[in-house]
């Protein structure tokens, strides 16, 4: 697939990375080492299987071709832990690491995932891995989901906030936001307890980050969301905070602002 194609060429120079969209809340983050990670990739079709939701985005990349070095798994939703995929995903590369919260840990331990591939990734864990610096943040999913997290990722100097699912919580969110954040990735179909594209600018005007990526929608057709919305009102209520709409498969190039693919 052509998706495959960028990911493996995709060369990345120091003090830059280069962040790849997956849909829904899947990013695979490369940086100069040519080290991978992907968060909460979801290619199957899981959601449709269990819960009867069909996707209407398809992925981007078949499951066999993804062999990240890390992965990180916010929640044990099937569209965060697509456990139709991980296990393989793991047997198929040993070195394969996955940082997962008490539930997802336990659902991928039972799967029969090695011990020594997994770590637990309870909120305020911290992890350095394959020059990635990790930690595990407040997030609010709901009772359904009581140990999601948020997540903040660092490599090439540059430091990723993914949001998680979550609803906005300004006290509770302080601790991320008050950190130098480049780019922040958040939800915006406003359902399930997850933030509203208004919800979603007030986290941006909170976190103050240099670029915004709006996730997490058109992927279900219960899943909600305005992207619209988000952009007009990004451009009223933050007009110097600059955000930007990826494509799924498409690439980004960050080195302290967006590069051109």
């Amino acid at each position: 697939m052509e998706f495959v194609k960028k990911l493996n060429q995709c060369k990345v120079q120091e003090g830059e990375l280069a962040l790849f969209w997956l849909g829904q809340a899947g990013f695979i983050i490369k940086n100069s080492r040519g080290k991978t990670l992907v968060v909460d990739p979801y290619l199957s079709d899981a959601v449709e299987r269990i819960c009867g939701l069909k996707r209407l985005m398809m992925p981007v990349m078949e499951a066999e071709d993804l062999n990240p070095d890390l992965i990180v798994i916010s929640h044990h939703d099937e569209d965060h832990l697509d456990m139709d995929i991980i296990p393989d995903i793991m047997k198929r590369n040993p070195n394969t690491r996955i940082l997962a919260p008490d539930t997802s840990f336990k659902m991928c331990k039972e799967a029969g995932i090695s011990e020594k591939q997994l770590l637990l990734f309870n909120k305020g864990t911290k992890v350095e891995l394959d020059e990635y610096k990790l930690e595990a943040v407040f997030a609010d999913h709901g009772d359904h989901a009581k140990d999601a997290i948020g997540m903040l990722v660092e490599t090439e100097g540059h430091l990723i906030y993914f949001a998680g699912d979550t609803s906005f919580q300004c006290d509770r969110m302080q601790y991320a936001a008050s950190k130098d954040i480049d780019i922040l990735v958040l939800p915006i179909n406003g359902e399930y307890g997850n933030m509203n594209s208004y919800e979603g600018v007030d986290l941006v005007k909170l976190v103050t980050p240099k670029l915004t990526i709006p996730s997490h929608f058109w992927t279900f057709i219960r899943h909600g969301s305005d992207p619209y919305t988000f952009d007009r009102e990004m451009r009223i209520e933050a007009p110097n905070m600059p955000f930007y709409f990826m494509c799924q498969g498409e690439m980004i190039k960050w080195n302290g602002s967006m590069l051109n693919p």
